[in-house]
This record gives C-alpha cells, sequence and structure tokens, in this order.
C-alpha cells in the first residue's frame, strides 16, 4: 500500500507528524481527516499510516462486497430454511450455534443429522463440527474452516462455508444443454 504526505492545513508549512528520535512517528498540531480507527489510517505499534485515497477505495469496495454477499447468501439460507421453520436474521450469529446449519444441511440432503441439545460453548462447537464433518463425509472440500471459526461468528470463514454448501447443493444441479 502506498502512503500520502500530509501537510499542515493550519497555513504553518508543517507537517502535523513527524519522525522521533527512535524513529516512530508523533502527532504534531492538530490533525484534520479520519479520526483514529477509521479505515484511512492503520495503527502498528507506536507509528501512524495514512492511507491514500485508492487504498481507501479498495477496502470500501471490499466491505461493500462482504455486505452483499452476506445479505446474498442470509436469502438463500432462509429460502431453504423456511421449509423447516426456521430463520436467520444476521449470517454470522445465528449460525454460530450450529443448530441452524445443521438444519440446512438437513433440508439440502434430506438426511436427518445428530445435534447437541445444550446451550455450553461446548455445543456449540460440537454442533458446528458435526456440520462440517458432514460436509466432509459429501467430499465437499473445505479449506482452513474449522468448527471454532463458525461458532466465533467469523464473517469471511463463514462466507465461505456458505459459498461452499451454495456451490455443492445448488450450482452442481445445474445442467447446461450443448
Amino acid at each position: 500500500m502506498s502512503f500520502s504526505s500530509v501537510s499542515s492545513d493550519d497555513g504553518s508549512g508543517t507537517f502535523p507528524w513527524h519522525r522521533t528520535a527512535a524513529g516512530g512517528m508523533a502527532e504534531r498540531g492538530r490533525m484534520g481527516g479520519d479520526p483514529p480507527g477509521s479505515p484511512s489510517r492503520r495503527w502498528e505499534g507506536s507509528s501512524v499510516q495514512v492511507l491514500d485515497p485508492a487504498d481507501r477505495a479498495v477496502i470500501r469496495i471490499a466491505d461493500e462486497r462482504d455486505q452483499v454477499q452476506k445479505k446474498t447468501f442470509t436469502k438463500w439460507v432462509n429460502k431453504h430454511l423456511n421449509k423447516v421453520r426456521r430463520h436467520v436474521e444476521d449470517l454470522y450469529m445465528d449460525l454460530r450455534d450450529g443448530h441452524n446449519l445443521i438444519s440446512l444441511l438437513e433440508v439440502l440432503s434430506g438426511e436427518t443429522l445428530p445435534r447437541e441439545k445444550g446451550h455450553m460453548r461446548f455445543h456449540r462447537l460440537q454442533n458446528c463440527q458435526i456440520a462440517l464433518d458432514f460436509l466432509k463425509y459429501k467430499h465437499i472440500k473445505l479449506v482452513n474452516i474449522r468448527n471454532i471459526d463458525i461458532a466465533d461468528g467469523n464473517p469471511k470463514l463463514t462466507l465461505g462455508l456458505i459459498w461452499t454448501i451454495i456451490l455443492h447443493f445448488q450450482i452442481s444441479d445445474i445442467i447446461v444443454p450443448g
């Protein structure tokens, strides 16, 4: 990523950021623009790096893409879960206990899967593992997706898991006449 120089907006001609004796970055004066923690700044140790507009745009587009995927995948999951009178509001949160994930796989496969009844973390992890083991049994390749990732609501890996399920159960059934 590239970083742009930031000049003072108070007319003094000095930079609001200057190098410290230790080589780190220190703030000097007033800094306009985005607040700390926004996508335009990356904090690494004691130094602050300001992202240029192109890098901010890339981050913004990636966030928008993730939101579109989340919304689309949630609708697809709900279309199938409605058959067993279940519903998902937030894809990441509502798959964490594994029950909706197991129900989705049951609807798609027509098979019945076991599930843990408790509400402790162990039961959630076990339910997610049951779903992942079923996918492996069906010879569906899962790359770097673990039960803990789903139980923790990891957005990227949850989207990846749902996309893999869509590919296997939905798109693989499409036959293009030639």
